[in-house]
């Protein structure tokens, strides 16, 4: 007893249970609905003009099948001689040039509308058969036959939307039930009618799932393909992330961070493209090995910070003065390289003693620089070419640097060439071309009899080139 009172006590309360939750899921539903990835992708803008393209597609393809089918039929009911069958053969006649003209204006005015020319010429196919089924009792077996074949017809060739399809299959039904149901021959009995609207249904009902599914699996298809194209741009954009930081890690690698000039790698990667273009060409270059006068007094007197804008100073100035396939290094402290193309020693001369006029002209305060009271540099040159290629590059920079000592030595702010090396002879010049410095060794313009032919330069990736190499 106390069991089934216990039972009666809680059945009601479990069955009001049962009863809310069953009205909370239904109450879901159409959340769900709109939730679910067949309505969020099926209601895209990309995937509505995927589909519409489609559309337009199956609908030329369909319209002219429709005409050919309807030609075909014309033409099998214009041998039956018969009074009965004109109607029908005028009907085919009207869906063909209504096929006609929807297969022409598809692709053309009504190419954004698809949709509606393949619902109006479908539905007047179904209005074709239930009138000549009505009008022409011979052919009532062959019409249901017809409008039954239809739906499923319309659902396999036609990707419209689902919105669009319902209402193809409501209009259909509409007009299918009011025919069977008026019947004006009478040749059917109330049995007959109910079984061919209850087939009728079915048949309907078959076209909008298998509708559904057809879309059902476009849209999963869409989806996956809309993920693959996201990952493949992510993809693509961690790549160019990766390539411009592997970029920035390789500038960095050569580049000094203080003053922004190349750094002492670069400069051992350059002196070999120098060495194999020198090889090949038998142009010359000139090494700078260039020093700031008693650097050591500017942090002492005004602090690094002050020194590394000092640094920054002389270096700008310097990669200023240089031409474009010149090259400036930062050697360690305030020692730089340069290596620039010229011809010949005095050039040479010349050029650093335009970066010295150039350094001195910055008029950067130095009190502990005497004489000239401002930053100063001083510079050991060597010129380098084939007549010095058996040395290393690590002795090419031991003669500016033994140049540089010697102007230190004289008593800074001043140039100085490199005394231990033989310089070659210049060329006779012709007297005809006398005056002309295109025709003295080395110029870039040179002709192959001995003279060194034109030299490119490669863009660097940091505003510099790198002297002598050859693309």
């Amino acid at each position: 007893m106390l069991t089934l009172r216990r039972i009666d006590m809680h059945g009601p309360a479990a069955l009001r249970g049962r009863i809310a939750s069953a009205a909370a899921e239904l109450r879901s539903i159409p959340e769900r609905l709109r939730g679910s990835e067949y309505l969020q992708v099926g209601q895209s803008r990309r995937y509505r003009a995927v589909q519409r393209r489609r559309t337009r597609s199956a609908s030329r393809a369909g319209l002219l099948v429709i005409a050919v089918a309807n030609g075909f039929d014309a033409l099998a009911l214009s041998r039956l001689q018969a009074d009965s069958v004109r109607l029908s053969i005028s009907l085919d006649l009207a869906v063909i040039a209504f096929a006609l003209g929807g297969w022409w204006a598809v692709d053309r005015s009504l190419r954004h509308h698809p949709e509606v020319v393949a619902w109006f010429t479908s539905f007047g196919v179904a209005a074709s058969i239930v009138v000549t089924e009505a009008r022409v009792p011979s052919l009532a077996v062959q019409s249901i036959g017809y409008l039954l074949v239809l739906p499923g017809l319309v659902a396999l060739v036609l990707p419209w939307r689902t919105q669009v399809h319902v209402r193809w299959i409501l209009a259909v039904a509409t007009l299918a039930v009011g025919a069977l149901a008026l019947d004006p021959g009478g040749r059917l009995t109330g049995d007959e009618r109910g079984d061919l609207v209850v087939v009728l249904f079915v048949a309907l009902g078959a076209s909008l799932a298998g509708h559904v599914l057809l879309q059902r699996a476009q849209i999963r298809n869409f989806a996956q393909l809309e993920r693959i194209r996201v990952l493949r741009r992510r993809a693509d954009a961690a790549v160019f992330e990766l390539e411009r930081a592997h970029h920035a890690l390789e500038l960095t690698a050569r580049i000094d961070p203080l003053t922004g000039a190349n750094n002492r790698r670069r400069l051992e990667e350059d002196l070999r493209a120098v060495r194999a273009h020198i090889d090949r060409s038998g142009m010359t270059y000139g090494l700078l090995m260039i020093d700031l006068d008693r650097f050591k007094a500017v942090n002492d007197r005004r602090g690094h910070i002050a020194g590394d804008d000092v640094l920054r100073r002389v270096t700008a100035a310097i990669r200023g003065s240089l031409r474009a396939d010149d090259a400036v290094y930062r050697y360690g402290g305030e020692e730089f390289v340069a290596i620039l193309a010229v011809p010949s020693a005095d050039r040479l001369l010349r050029a650093a003693e335009r970066l010295r006029a150039v350094v001195t002209g910055l008029a950067i305060e130095h009190p502990d620089n005497p004489p000239c009271g401002v930053v100063s540099i001083s510079i050991g040159a060597t010129l380098i070419g084939r007549f010095n290629l058996d040395l290393t590059a690590d002795q090419w920079l031991g003669r500016s640097d033994a140049a540089l000592y010697a102007a230190k030595e004289g008593g800074r702010n001043q140039v100085r060439l490199a005394t231990d090396q033989v310089l070659p002879p210049d060329p006779p010049i012709p007297a005809s071309n006398s005056g002309s410095p295109k025709h003295r060794r080395g110029s870039p313009s040179a002709s192959a009899n001995g003279d060194t032919p034109r030299r490119r330069s490669t863009d660097r990736t940091d505003g510099g080139q790198v002297p002598g190499r050859v693309v």
